[in-house]
């Protein structure tokens, strides 16, 4: 059958949601580590998860009771082992996955970055764009390293370094791949949500109200000067400047006491392929923007392991390397 015939099939399934417009919906980021495959590598390995992580990646989703996600590091787009997981009534386009018909209007090569039309009850149709930035240069572990060669660093001169050297500004996984498709469903009016592993800090969490009253970033911070200083992170800077809303910010506007840390769970020391948790630096990379006059955010959680980050919490062991967002909106008319 023709894609765009299901589509469109897929549309009269969901009458039954009645014909008035969709006032409200969950929007979840969430990215699940390998494919949600044995990252034993990483100190993920299936037997620590009664022999696959998907069931507690599925059950993360209900228990967050999203209505769409965007996955980053999803299985391969001929495996629906997670699909297949969350059971009748969802649907998959690319790496989103949604309670409603869902078409996919564009993937890079390496699929780290879509765009998705989800088609929501009555007409009402949202964009998803769904990203994955770059992960090297990570721009905290690049303060480290200066930290530890200097502990005495002017901290403004090493804002400017670490905004500069840990930039992601180029290829299909830097800042300009993602503000194409945004800027173009913003000139067409469209309401468009963006969702993602930024893989770098947000300019709202690495502020000056930070740098005084919160808490030292680094885990175990071997050098006395305590990691947080002021960064005006370029990624987030130019998605605001484009109208893009960070809809966590929105409701927890004091990143001191709310943080909204999604990297990363404790770990065991000496876990393979991972530096001592110690040598961590917390943080929230994985967020999910809106823009629209008539879009209200409602809510927003971290979803997670037990402990005071997570806002939804599954029970047992928590499947991946990230925490997961997830974010209620309502129209307002």
């Amino acid at each position: 059958m023709n894609v765009f015939l299901l589509f469109f099939v897929g549309l009269v399934s969901i009458s039954q949601l009645g014909a008035r417009e969709l006032t409200k919906f969950r929007l979840m980021t969430f990215n699940i580590l390998q494919g949600g495959g044995n990252a034993k590598n990483v100190g993920f390995g299936n037997e620590l998860f009664g022999g696959s992580r998907i069931d507690e990646i599925a059950s993360a989703i209900k228990l967050a009771e999203a209505d769409v996600v965007g996955i980053q590091e999803d299985c391969s787009s001929k495996s629906n082992v997670i699909l297949n997981e969350l059971g009748d009534g969802w649907y998959r386009a690319g790496k989103v996955y949604s309670k409603f018909p869902a078409k996919l209007i564009h993937s890079n090569k390496d699929r780290s970055l879509e765009v998705v039309d989800v088609k929501l009850a009555g007409s009402r149709v949202v964009r998803i764009v769904n990203c994955h930035w770059w992960p090297n240069n990570y721009g905290p572990f690049l303060a480290q390293e200066k930290l530890r060669a200097d502990p005495q660093v002017d901290l403004n001169i090493l804002a400017k370094i670490v905004e500069e050297k840990g930039a992601r500004r180029g290829g299909t996984r830097g800042y300009k791949a993602t503000i194409e498709p945004l800027e173009e469903a913003i000139d067409e009016k469209k309401a468009i949500f963006l969702v993602g592993d930024f893989n770098e800090p947000s300019n709202l969490d690495w502020t000056e109200h930070y740098a005084e009253k919160g808490p030292d970033r680094w885990v175990d911070n071997p050098t006395g000067t305590p990691l947080r200083l002021p960064v005006r992170w370029p990624g987030s800077v130019l998605l605001k400047n484009i109208g893009m809303i960070d809809s966590f910010r929105q409701v927890h506007t004091d990143e001191v006491k709310k943080p909204g840390n999604t990297w990363t769970p404790p770990y065991p020391e000496r876990t393979p392929g991972r530096r001592p948790y110690g040598d961590q630096v917390l943080d929230r990379i994985d967020r999910i923007y809106h823009q629209g006059n008539n879009v209200q955010v409602l809510s927003a959680e971290v979803v997670g392991e037990k402990g005071d980050t997570s806002d939804i919490v599954i029970q047992g062991r928590w499947p991946s390397d990230h925490r997961a967002v997830v974010i209620e909106y309502k129209w307002k008319n």
